[in-house]
């Protein structure tokens, strides 16, 4: 998932998913931090299991470093307020973005106090950082996502998008092998290209786009309404059938 942002970054090392083994291995003197996606957007929605998790916070507090999870992508989308809510564990940084200005331009680094003393104020910031109009539609969103009932209708949204991706992989067991994520955020394996499926499902005026181990993510609105997700339904059934 790296592959096309070369040359890496240096300082980071890259371990195999889910291999606490190596991550120990890969420790020394030197390191600060582990860093991971709470569910893996690039990476092919591959979702980092609640017991992992919970490792990966054990490992850091036995070495004392930092646990950072990115979840720019996958906060508020899973239906809890961030992914990693459910393991129970609480990380030292957390960036977020996307959902959190609504369509609009927006991100944030989240940092436990303890840490957020190493963070220089008017040091750590970023060009547009800042932005009051930003700041106002963020405000904004974050009021509508505590109403209420927000979350909870985008875990129940999540489940009907699930029932109605898991029925077209049991049609269509030669295009679709897998249906991956949690709640908003998902992806469906495909079995044919899936450059050639996104492009399928654009001549059906639908947007996607691809992620590693060949699968396709779908990342309905927030807001998004059961009749929105049947004609996203039906359009990846017709785009099956043709390619079937």
């Amino acid at each position: 998932h790296i592959e096309g942002f070369g040359p890496k970054v240096d300082g980071f090392d890259q371990v195999p998913f889910a291999d606490h083994e190596a991550i120990k291995k890969a420790i020394n003197k030197n390191t600060a931090a582990i860093m991971i996606e709470t569910i893996m957007g690039e990476g092919g929605i591959k979702v980092v299991p609640d017991f992992c998790i919970k490792g990966l916070r054990k490992i850091c507090d036995a070495h004392n470093i930092l646990l950072i999870l990115d979840e720019v992508q996958c906060a508020y989308r899973t239906g809890n307020f961030f992914a990693f809510e459910k393991s129970g564990i609480v990380p030292d940084i957390v960036p977020i973005a996307k959902g959190i200005g609504g369509g609009f331009p927006l991100g944030a680094c989240l940092a436990t106090k303890k840490v957020s003393v190493g963070m220089t104020p008017g040091t750590h910031g970023s060009t547009f950082g800042g932005n009051p109009l930003a700041m106002a539609v963020g405000n904004a969103v974050l009021d509508i996502i505590f109403e209420k009932d927000f979350l909870k209708n985008v875990k129940e949204k999540g489940k009907y998008f699930d029932s109605g991706l898991n029925k077209i992989k049991n049609e269509y067991p030669k295009i679709i092998s897998e249906v991956r994520g949690i709640g908003l955020m998902k992806g469906i394996k495909v079995l044919v290209d899936n450059t050639e499926f996104i492009k399928k499902l654009m001549d059906h005026k639908m947007l996607a786009v691809k992620a590693e181990e060949n699968v396709i993510r779908l990342f309905p609105p927030l807001i998004v309404e059961k009749k929105e997700l049947d004609e996203a339904i039906n359009k990846i059934q017709m785009v099956c059938k043709e390619m079937n």
